[in-house]
């Protein structure tokens, strides 16, 4: 903070009623300036106000910007071959984009690159640093937002050290180019598009520039491998196992239990086997899991985490079984015993590994997902007693199958439902750019109708913070009735801030409607 401040620091934090001295001054001409506007002052606190005041604008109009550590760059931006969204036929688009990416919920960011996108147009120039600044701060945000920002957005991301993740090649560059040159979004999308139509040859570019590749890098594009994995990715990935970073070798790791046939997981098996026995109690036999007695040789070698962390709630034998559990394909466990996933996880209640088997199953779950394993952890309530995110687990399972169990909540409970624990379950588990069926959405849209009409909704704090980005994630059809949103002239300020930007989130939405059937080709302004 600037020195100008500090006479007023003292009355400023405690009050003029309590903090009685004389009048700070400050020297020069703006000094006089203040010592004036105090003295015309009515009272103490209007003339802290107008020095306080008086100080802040003089603040910044003499701020200074400071120096950029990178050198200045002698190039121009390419020209752009894509054209930028400046008007629409109602004129709001702009606008509405212009307020959510000011002030609108990530999920709307999303939507907006999307639409944008598809039907062939790039931000606009004055957006691009706000855009770039919503980069900066989500990850996520990074591989849609990349074909909106152009020729003009990529150079500018030249020009500041936080926002060159962005820095690529020309959108009319070669295809090579983007491999070699473009950024890492670009060079994902590259290597994507070709593990589609030819798998082996992006493995192998793949691998001939991994020895080139940053951490971060090498652990983010190994993930292409999960579209069209085969046992033919199992050298290159076996190989990672032993990688320097723990990010790489944990996204190996994961890619081989997808692959149950291969050697890794079928050493992990072969190692749990003896482990799961038949015991008979009295004319009935039963499946019996033991843990390990001692540390294997081998295990060092297949990346087990042997050495049990200090702060482990689990004892030492079960540290070792939850490892062994965590690198065995659930496929696995259904095959050996002839159990079900929800009989399985139903068997180990009340045993002395159920923690550990429970821990590397939904380890297992969350690496290589299996429908009925996801299933039985939401039925057995697993989930619940892991305190893992049930959301997580909930985004699993088919749409279909997911939006069932929230229907028969919503069915159940009705207009009493707590929205604010289902919403968020819904939001973590829909992906970003997707919404939730047009059923479920009108179900969800009358609940949150007849509770805005009777009042209700303004208490529920839980709910309220995640009203907008609900809007975002319902199903077009429903946001016509939606914009029909009931006021109350009691509404608190802070309310009506909620309900507003409810009803941006729901009118830019509808006004992107119209880019879906935009031709993606356009005559450059």
């Amino acid at each position: 903070m600037s020195a100008a401040w500090t006479p007023l620091l003292a009355t400023a934090m405690v009050g003029t009623e309590r903090q009685s001295s004389a009048q700070p001054h400050w020297p020069g001409t703006i000094g006089q300036a203040i010592d004036d506007a105090m003295a015309q002052a009515a009272d103490a606190p209007m003339a802290l106000l107008r020095a306080s005041g008086m100080l802040a604008a003089c603040s910044l109009a003499g701020l200074q910007g400071v120096p950029s550590p990178l050198p200045a760059s002698a190039t121009q931006a390419e020209p752009d071959t894509l054209p930028a969204l400046h008007a629409w036929p109602d004129g709001q688009l702009p606008h509405l984009i212009t307020w959510a990416l000011q002030e609108g919920p990530p999920r709307l960011h999303h939507q907006i690159c999307l639409a944008l996108a598809g039907a062939g147009y790039r931000l606009p120039p004055r957006l691009l640093p706000a855009a770039l600044d919503l980069g900066r701060r989500s990850v996520a945000l990074r591989p849609v937002l990349a074909p909106v920002l152009g020729e003009r957005g990529r150079w500018l991301a030249s020009q500041r050290e936080d926002w060159r993740y962005a820095v690529g090649v020309s959108a009319s560059a070669p295809e090579e180019t983007r491999w070699t040159d473009g950024s890492l979004e670009q060079r994902r999308a590259f290597l994507a598009a070709e593990r589609a139509t030819q798998p082996e040859q992006a493995r192998q570019r793949l691998a001939q520039a991994l020895a080139e590749l940053g951490a971060k890098e090498r652990a983010d594009l190994v993930g292409v491998l999960a579209d069209q994995l085969s046992l033919q990715d199992e050298p290159l990935l076996d190989g990672l196992r032993t990688d320097r970073s723990r990010e790489v070798r944990a996204s190996a790791l994961d890619l081989l239990l997808r692959l149950p046939d291969a050697a890794h997981p079928r050493r992990a098996a072969d190692r749990m086997a003896p482990l799961v026995r038949h015991e008979r109690a009295l004319l009935r036999k039963r499946w019996v899991i033991d843990a390990p007695e001692a540390v294997g040789a081998d295990w060092k070698a297949d990346n087990l985490d042997t050495p049990r962390p200090q702060h482990e709630a689990l004892g030492e034998r079960a540290w070792w079984l939850y490892q062994l559990v965590r690198q065995v394909p659930l496929g696995w466990w259904t095959a050996h015993t002839g159990l079900s996933a929800s009989e399985l996880i139903e068997r180990t209640r009340g045993t002395d590994w159920a923690q550990s088997l429970l821990r590397g199953w939904r380890d297992v779950l969350l690496a290589a997902p299996q429908t009925d394993w996801a299933q039985a952890f939401i039925d057995t309530g697993a989930a619940h007693q892991l305190r893992t995110d049930v959301a997580v687990i909930l985004a699993l399972l088919p749409r279909a199958a997911r939006e069932k169990i929230w229907q028969q909540r919503l069915d159940k409970e009705g207009v009493t439902v707590q929205l604010y624990t289902l919403a968020p379950q819904m939001l973590a588990a829909c992906p970003p750019a997707d919404t939730l069926s047009a059923p479920l959405s009108a179900a969800l849209a009358d609940i949150l109708l007849q509770r805005a009409r009777q009042g209700t909704l303004s208490d529920d704090y839980g709910l309220r913070s995640d009203l907008a980005e609900l809007a975002c994630a319902l199903h077009p059809d429903v946001l016509p009735a939606l914009a029909q949103w009931p006021r109350h002239a009691d509404e608190t300020p802070s309310f009506a801030t909620v309900v507003h930007d409810v009803m941006q989130v729901i009118a830019t939405r509808r006004a992107l409607q119209p880019l879906s059937t935009t031709p993606t080709t356009h005559a450059t302004p």
